[in-house]
């Protein structure tokens, strides 16, 4: 407490005097007084006591804009970006640049209107210019000096925490519409990937997406009116066909999030995406990823998914459509008591791009992806399932192509059926004769048993279920299949199949017979 007395008094002291200082002074009064408030903060754990704090931060940050304007001043990009460089990690008799990024980082944590006093020195728009240099102009040297490096490594870190603190501020973001680095960057991330400086790439996108998030109404103009977007989308559909799918994916995901976080305050961002073709270029880097096996843990890859899977709301009316409800129904379904939560689907163009990925690839975990996205669509709103599927029907027209999916994919659909009777309430009736129509043709057993589960679950839900796939021929087929299997084991008693395909063969057999328990133990006529 002391030593934050001793330092208050000192800085009343230079706040009195400085008005009668020529700015050099001004400035070596205010670079003597950072170690002693560095220090007191260090042996406070950061416990700050100190009443001038937001004028401290004001006299700090505009120190540090001038001296990075000042680096720049008239120099050619390159030379720039070494002069910058060569100013933040000047330490002691060196120069003063690390001591005042140093402070302003401490500064910047502490409450709102010190962040304000930061943002108002003009700093958002100089450090901005700082990531633009450092992203876009990789050095070229070699570095064989470890302290150097771990150097490097520190001052990003503490540019970076600086730029996140200050960006999570709406008024940070409108600071930086006076200069045209915010849009310079956002395009040199979708057309420099392959070129910029590799340690900068991550912490570029963190900073761009915590812009992002951040967006205001006059950001979004300016981003519109300078076609960001559409300038970003034309360089990555070039990327898209040289660069690795991964790296793409990376610098795709950057453009998908001011469009998305733009959404709910403006629809410009998300008009200019569609209209330039951007959801033709995300369905060209999820293809990208087919018969590379690398699609799995690409965290890119996933956050792609989830923002296209939100864009599926994102629409000025609402979707008006009516189906026939086939009947039979279970007793307590009724539609018209289907309530809406407001997230409901509005976008279909962005649902169509999901619908393609799911039709074209054979990819794993892409193809797991998506159902899992259709079935967190369905838990937002009851009412998307039958929207969707009285529209582009999914679900129906991925029965089709089911038996050429992988083994997982195939579980995971058919569970994605069963909700549709299990949480839904509702019995998808063509649906499940596309599904019956797969067990008769029995293309690829492990498919057969598959749906064959899926069917066993959705009996066991009603007794209803007893009629419906009586009617349907589905008891009958059963039979025939269970007949015609008998005779195969008596002719092939004592010659043995593969293991793989026994154990299938056994398995279809065991759950065929479940089947027709179930469909036959609730119902006399059965």
């Amino acid at each position: 407490m002391l030593q934050w007395e001793t330092l208050s008094r000192q800085f009343v002291e230079y706040e009195q005097v400085a008005p009668f200082l020529i700015p050099e002074e001004q400035q070596r009064r205010v670079l003597d007084f950072l170690p002693l408030f560095l220090k007191a903060w260090e042996q406070s754990a950061g416990v700050t006591v100190f009443p001038n704090i937001q004028l401290l931060a004001s006299e700090v940050s505009k120190l540090l804009t001038k001296e990075i304007k000042r680096n720049l001043n008239g120099k050619p990009a390159e030379e720039a970006r070494l002069a910058l460089e060569q100013l933040l990690q000047q330490k002691g008799e060196a120069g003063d640049g690390r001591l005042l990024l140093k402070s302003v980082y401490l500064l910047s944590q502490t409450d709102l209107r010190t962040m304000w006093n930061i943002i108002e020195s003009g700093l958002p728009a100089a450090l901005l210019q700082c990531l633009y240099l450092f992203f876009t102009f990789p050095l070229k040297k070699t570095k064989d000096d470890g302290e150097k490096i771990e150097d490097d490594t520190q001052t990003q870190e503490i540019l970076v925490k600086i730029m996140l603190n200050m960006y999570r501020e709406k008024q940070a973001v409108e600071e930086l519409l006076s200069a045209d680095k915010l849009q310079s960057l956002i395009i040199a991330t979708a057309s420099l990937w392959d070129q910029c400086s590799h340690s900068w790439k991550v912490p570029t996108g963190r900073v761009l997406r915590t812009i992002s998030k951040a967006q205001t109404k006059n950001s979004i103009m300016y981003l519109q009116a300078m076609d960001c977007i559409k300038i970003a989308i034309q360089n990555l559909f070039k990327l898209a066909d040289t660069l690795p799918a991964c790296d793409v994916c990376e610098a795709a995901s950057i453009i998908l999030c001011f469009v998305k976080d733009s959404y709910p305050i403006a629809s410009a961002l998300l008009t200019e995406f569609e209209n330039n073709d951007g959801y033709q270029l995300l369905l060209k880097i999820f293809l990208r990823y087919e018969g590379l096996q690398q699609s799995e843990g690409d965290p890119y890859l996933d956050e792609i998914l989830d923002m296209l899977t939100c864009l599926t709301t994102c629409g000025k009316t609402e979707l008006k459509v009516s189906g026939n409800i086939v009947h039979p129904q279970l007793p307590h379904f009724n539609f018209e008591r289907t309530r809406s939560s407001g997230m409901t689907v509005k976008n279909l163009q962005a649902f169509q791009v999901l619908q393609s990925i799911f039709q074209k690839s054979n990819d794993q975990h892409l193809c797991g992806r998506i159902l899992a996205a259709i079935g967190t669509i369905w838990a937002w709103d009851t009412v998307n399932f039958f929207l969707l599927e009285w529209t582009l029907q999914p679900i129906s027209q991925f029965t089709d192509i089911i038996h050429f999916k992988p083994h997982p994919v195939q579980v995971q659909f058919f569970r994605l059926v069963e909700s549709i009777v299990l949480d839904l309430s509702y019995i998808p009736h063509e649906i499940l004769k596309k599904i019956q129509y797969l067990i008769k043709e029995n293309v690829v057993p492990f498919c057969t048993l598959a749906a064959l589960r899926c069917l066993l679950s959705i009996t066991k839900k009603d007794l209803l279920f007893s009629d419906i796939f009586r009617d349907s021929g589905l008891l009958g087929l059963l039979l025939a299949l269970l007949r015609k299997q008998a005779k195969i084991l008596r002719k092939s008693a004592g010659t043995h199949l593969s293991g793989l395909e026994e154990g299938t063969e056994k398995e279809l057999n065991a759950v065929m017979l479940s089947m027709v328990a179930a469909l036959t133990v609730g119902s006399v006529r059965n």
